[in-house]
C-alpha cells in the first residue's frame, strides 16, 4: 500500500513540476525551446507511466485479495 501512496505523490509532483515549467519562467535559464518542451513531455510521460503501474498494482491487489 506504500507503493500506491508513494505513486501517487509522484504523480503529482511530477504534474506540478510540468505545470510549473509550461507556464512560467522556472529553469528558463537552463531550459528552453525544444529541451523545454521535451523535458515537460518527459515529466508528463512519467506521471502516465506512474498511473499505470498504481493501476495494475492495485488490480493486482484486488485479485490477490479476492
Amino acid at each position: 500500500m506504500m507503493s500506491v501512496w508513494f505513486g501517487a505523490m509522484m504523480i503529482l509532483l511530477v504534474t506540478a513540476g510540468a505545470i510549473a515549467i509550461s507556464f512560467t519562467d522556472f529553469m528558463s535559464d537552463r531550459l528552453y525551446g525544444k529541451k523545454r518542451v521535451f523535458f515537460v513531455i518527459l515529466l508528463l510521460s512519467y506521471a502516465v507511466y506512474r498511473g499505470f503501474r498504481i493501476r495494475q498494482a492495485l488490480r493486482q491487489k484486488d485479485q490477490d485479495g479476492v
